[in-house]
């Protein structure tokens, strides 16, 4: 499986914005047809049948549609490059041909310059690892380190204000924090994000909480990047399910094509959903045994 590289003007990286896995996934998509030569009318497929094989994940069209529609109203807002501040939805319509589980997608026009006409300030992303990262913050954050994994020095700062306000944790209305405890945001978005993304990117990444008296101010981020990280070659459908077998929970190539011919995939994905939840819970000293164990290969 080759990998396919996704690209976006950093101005869209560091904008506030709060969208779920499935509304990412679909973009990621969308992001991965789109050309530069392309006029600007143009619609891009997603095939609902395509999004599941390439992430391992039950997609139905009506999770589809209510991603879409909640997709079309997500606003952003940014600074771009030259200053001008943006405010701007990333959708402007959907449109679902019945009986074919397809959705064709119309771009903001002021969104698609900002992944088409790029120049020196924008973000590379592997299309694989965007769509196998399960938690909306983790692919948020794997944005973000992005940015920062061809550049000489991959340590930096930002406010923790500033962070959660780029994942839209903080109402701009009211000024409520969905995680306003350190300890809730810790457990809540960070670990989670930096587990998934150390077993399943290109990059991965570590952090250490700055304090300014008793509060945590900072965070400081070092970003290690790694280009060589293998995909493994698998021919089918099943690719990305084959995927998260061997790279994510430790199966052999031979354990995994077993894993594949003996168990629906449905049934596939119940169980490393339930692995997962162990995985993340420190529960499971062995992953790569217990999932041979599960799955009896």
């Amino acid at each position: 499986m080759n990998p396919v590289t996704l690209w976006q003007d950093n101005a869209l990286t560091i904008a506030r914005y709060e969208m779920t896995a499935l509304e990412k996934n679909i973009l990621y998509m969308v992001m991965a047809s789109i050309r530069k030569d392309d006029p600007v009318t143009t619609v891009y497929q997603v095939s609902a049948k395509e999004l599941m094989a390439l992430t391992g994940e039950e997609v139905k069209v009506s999770d589809m549609q209510r991603a879409t529609k909640k997709l079309i109203t997500r606003y952003f807002e940014t600074t771009l490059s030259n200053g001008d501040f943006l405010q701007a939805t990333f959708v402007a319509s959907a449109l679902y041909r019945k009986g074919q589980g397809i959705i064709e997608l119309e771009l903001s026009q002021k969104v698609r310059p900002l992944y088409v006409e790029l120049k020196d300030r924008f973000t590379t992303l592997q299309l694989h690892t965007a769509l196998t990262l399960n938690s909306k913050y983790a692919k948020r954050l794997y944005e973000l380190f992005s940015m920062y994994k061809n550049l000489p020095d991959k340590t930096f700062r930002i406010d923790v204000q500033e962070l959660k306000e780029r994942l839209d944790l903080i109402d701009a209305k009211t000024g409520k924090d969905r995680y306003e405890k350190w300890t809730h945001f810790k457990k809540a978005a960070l670990d989670p994000a930096e587990k998934e993304i150390n077993g399943k990117a290109d990059l991965s990444f570590s952090y250490q909480p700055i304090k300014r008296g008793r509060s945590v101010a900072q965070i400081e981020f070092t970003i290690r990047y790694q280009p060589n990280t293998p995909i493994v070659a698998y021919e089918g459908p099943n690719a990305a399910v084959f995927g998260r077998l061997t790279t994510h929970f430790g199966l052999r190539q031979d354990q995994a094509h077993k894993v594949l011919s003996l168990h629906p995939l449905d049934g596939i994905n119940r169980h490393l959903h339930k692995i997962q939840l162990r995985m993340l819970n420190n529960e499971l000293e062995n992953v790569g045994a217990y999932t041979a164990k599960i799955f009896s290969v």
